[in-house]
């Protein structure tokens, strides 16, 4: 789920940070995972291509004089492929700066012609449309209201509501809170954390809560002017459903103002009716859908489905129905699969004059097993199963009404028509659910004891949250889900979260401590993490564990070597990963852009299919079974672009001995190399310890690194080790020191520097100077490749930690290095002066 400020500001305009707003969020609401902010720089100013003409020396690039008014004429070379005479665009004046693409405009020379400037791509001004047509913006194509008095004025100045800000919600949060998975019920949050700061600039909230509480819904639907159709409820998993007739409309594009939002809240733009059902489900959490009324013939009916009965989705797909399955159906057809998705027979097209608008409520557990059993996660099926409240669903009306005038120069011109409507008998008394509560238990249950204005700060709280209070009796709002508030401790949890944690002074637990075994899966889990954060430098990532068919195939893998799971979260990803490197290539790809080297790990399970052959009956049968491991994944990314770069492969070797230090295990590390097509050929291993393989070495194939989009010249590493086989070894070998120094150990650090064959691994010479007795551990920090190495020689830096007693001297230290260096010779390697 995202929130979208353009879109909380519809109804709470709150001054105040982005970052202070998602902590508030986060500590008395749900877990904000990041903030996504568009801040497009001052020195992007609106300018006028005067003149385009081909670069003389490069087939795609153009040089353009561009005007930017008081700011001057400016030179710009630019390679977009509709970039022409005559039309506005933004500029990047010299000195601007940004920041997630790490690059400043600056005065250059493009194959001897001066460029003082750039024209921007959407993608550069970070707006997520028209990303593969490589192509500048042309202003008036989205924006109309652009001049030549415009020329020179900062582009987020013009047109402010280009700076925006998304929070990033993990949904994780909002199981039990579907009205929060709409901007309304977030913005409804915030003015209860908000409202009586003298923070707001804007509140619509509280003139909604108002509007629910002295508005009878029914009594709306009974003096509503009937609509020709009528809604006939045959299904028992139908709590209320919503019809509204509206005509005469023309389908068209949005504006760019209203596009942009769904852009950036991940959603893809088709048609401004089409988009203006999905805005509604993210202003409100309440799923609607469209029906073409002249592919509708007779009234609507939602009835179970039969047994076998086909039906095809809006994306071609037929499924084959069960009786558990509710449909929406006119006297021929289905038209829908009720709270999952709609049909190929009933959607709207560019030729569509007039819609029937549904807005109904469908029990969560059949909506969820239809779901589920079809792979349909779709946006309504994922709020329908969080059990919307019904009577939220009736009342979401009066927004769809609201809405309609405000999108009304979206959407232009239309006619309303009637209303038909059912409600499940018995949803129609009580409307609120009723809390019997006691302030002052609940006062004592918090703090211990009486607490100077409590009471008053909790009716606040309550009446921010849409909460009618009376004597002992709280009134819960109907946006919120029938499960989610029963008794007086869910009240208090809702008074104690906003009223704030933190003004509640902490009370000593007194309970028994019970023993807990020592697992050695868990304590090998939390030695690796802090090995790899502390010792090591990486940042742990948390992937799923699932994957899909097209990184298999990337990976040179198959479904068939995997499990498939039969309710797929996700219909794209329905096999559970047989490697950790899947989903943390996908992170590398995306954290190429912004970083030139970066080191990630993540732990956790995989699952290996086994085949075994049985005979029977003269004839033999393939069975599998699941073989589930626990494995450290962990990448090293270097942006390589000449050899004087680190080589990740170098740099994740060198950490192994360490580690197996750290871990406290005596068994020495030797390599064995592989022939995977993915990787490498020449920096592929699998590591032993002894005769035991623990994991693998291996640098990805170039061509594997262009897939997903990583420069091929970069060098990415991947790590794999196996936990179950670690402890193994563990409990079998003999436990050493974890090799952390204390303060009595003398340290003494000396750099080495070989010339070695350029095809040699140079393990031999690690090995032979790893086997001198004062040598602690040995790291290879540098190599490289050039004209004063020599013809097929590589040079190799070696980072050397020295252990001593303390007593050690100057010519003992000496020493040693002769014996590190006469090793090394031994080995193969030359002392390069």
């Amino acid at each position: 789920m995202k929130y979208h400020s353009s879109l909380l500001k519809k109804y709470i305009s709150v001054n105040d940070t982005p970052e202070n707003i998602a902590q508030k969020l986060i500590v008395k609401t749900c877990e904000i995972e990041e903030i996504i902010e568009r801040k497009i720089s001052d020195l992007v100013v609106v300018g006028y291509v005067k003149s385009c003409e081909k670069h003389p020396d490069a087939d795609k690039l153009n040089v353009c004089i561009v005007d930017c008014g008081d700011k001057g004429e400016y030179q710009i070379i630019c390679g977009g492929s509709n970039v022409r005479a005559g039309i506005y665009v933004p500029v990047s004046l010299p000195g601007t700066v940004f920041p997630k693409l790490g690059i400043t405009i600056e005065k250059r020379k493009m194959r001897g012609i001066e460029s003082n400037g750039m024209i921007c791509s959407k993608e550069e001004l970070e707006i997520n449309e028209d990303q593969e047509l490589h192509s500048i913006w042309d202003l008036l194509v989205d924006l109309d209201d652009i001049s030549d008095k415009d020329l020179g004025t900062p582009l987020a100045q013009k047109f402010p509501w280009l700076n925006s800000y998304v929070f990033e919600v993990d949904n994780k949060g909002l199981t039990n809170r579907p009205d929060l998975t709409g901007h309304f019920g977030a913005a409804v949050e915030l003015n209860a954390m908000y409202h009586e700061s003298g923070n707001v600039s804007f509140n619509k909230v509280i003139e909604w809560i108002k509007q629910f509480q002295n508005t009878n819904i029914l009594e709306t639907f009974t003096h509503a002017t009937p609509a020709k159709r009528k809604v006939i409820g045959e299904a028992p998993g139908l709590n209320s459903y919503t019809l509204l007739e509206i005509n005469t409309i023309k389908i068209e594009p949005l504006s760019f103002f209203t596009r942009l939002q769904l852009l950036d809240m991940g959603a893809n733009p088709r048609n401004n009716w089409v988009d203006f059902s999905n805005l509604f489900m993210l202003l409100t959490g309440q799923p609607i859908h469209f029906f073409d009324a002249d592919k509708v013939e007779g009234d609507i009916i939602i009835r179970n489905a039969k047994d076998g009965e086909e039906f095809v989705d809006l994306f071609e797909t037929k499924h084959i129905l069960k009786s558990t399955d509710i449909v929406i159906t006119d006297k021929k057809k289905i038209l829908a699969l009720a709270g999952v998705v709609g049909g190929l027979d009933s959607g709207i097209s560019e030729n569509t004059k007039n819609i029937l608008v549904e807005i109904a409520n469908f029990d969560p557990v059949a909506v969820r097993k239809t779901g589920t059993r079809l792979a349909l996660r779709t946006d309504a099926e994922l709020r329908y199963e969080k059990n919307i409240n019904p009577w939220w669903s009736m009342y979401c009306l009066l927004l769809f009404l609201d809405e309609l005038k405000y999108y009304s120069k979206d959407l232009g011109t239309f006619e309303i028509g009637g209303i038909s409507s059912y409600v499940k008998t018995d949803l129609k008394e009580p409307r609120n659910k009723i809390v019997t509560i006691d302030l002052d238990h609940i006062e004592q249950s918090i703090f211990g004891k009486k607490e100077k204005k409590f009471a008053t700060a909790a009716k606040q709280v309550l009446e921010g949250l849409g909460f009618g209070l009376s004597g002992t009796s709280v009134t819960c709002p109907i946006r919120r889900s029938p499960d989610d508030l029963n008794i007086q401790e869910d009240i208090t949890e809702e008074i104690i979260r906003i009223y704030g944690y933190e003004q509640v002074a902490g009370l000593p637990v007194l309970s028994d401590v019970q023993y807990t075994p020592y697992i050695p899966l868990v304590g090998l889990v939390r030695n690796l993490e802090d090995i790899f954060v502390q010792d090591f430098h990486f940042d742990q990532t948390e992937t799923y564990p699932w994957t899909s068919e097209k990184l298999l195939k990337q990976f040179g893998s198959t479904g068939e070597k995997c499990y498939s799971l039969q309710n797929p979260v996700h219909i794209e990803t329905p096999y559970l990963r047989d490697s950790m490197i899947y989903n943390l290539v996908g992170y590398a790809s995306k954290n190429s852009k912004f970083f030139d080297s970066f080191r990630i790990f993540d732990i956790g399970n995989v699952w290996h299919k086994d085949l075994e052959k049985k005979s029977k009956d003269s004839k033999t049968y393939a069975t599998s079974f699941v073989h589930e491991s626990f494995e450290l994944g962990a990448l090293v990314y270097e942006k390589s672009l000449n050899n004087w770069e680190k080589d990740s492969f170098l740099v994740v070797k060198s950490l192994l001995e360490p580690l197996m230090q750290r871990l406290g295990i005596s068994e020495k590390i030797s390599f064995q190399t592989t022939t995977h097509q993915i990787f490498h050929p020449k920096k592929q291993s699998d590591i032993l310890l002894g005769t035991t393989v623990i994991g693998c070495i291996a640098s990805l194939h170039p061509l594997i690194l262009k897939d997903h989009k990583i420069p091929e010249t970069a060098g990415l590493c991947y790590l794999s080790l196996s936990l179950p086989t670690l402890i193994a070894i563990k409990e079998q070998g003999t436990t050493i020191s974890n090799g952390y120094e204390t303060l009595q150990d003398q340290i003494v650090w000396r750099d080495l520097c070989f010339v070695v064959d350029a095809s040699s691994s140079f393990e031999s010479i690690l090995k032979a100077i790893k086997d001198i007795k004062e040598i602690g551990s040995l790291e290879v920090f540098d190599a490289y490749e050039g004209k004063n190495i020599g013809e097929g020689k590589k040079s190799v830096s070696l980072k050397i930690k020295i252990m001593g007693d303390g007593n050690l001297t100057t010519e003992q230290i000496n020493e040693i290095m002769k014996k590190a260096i006469t090793a090394a010779e031994k080995a193969g390697g030359t002392l390069r002066a």
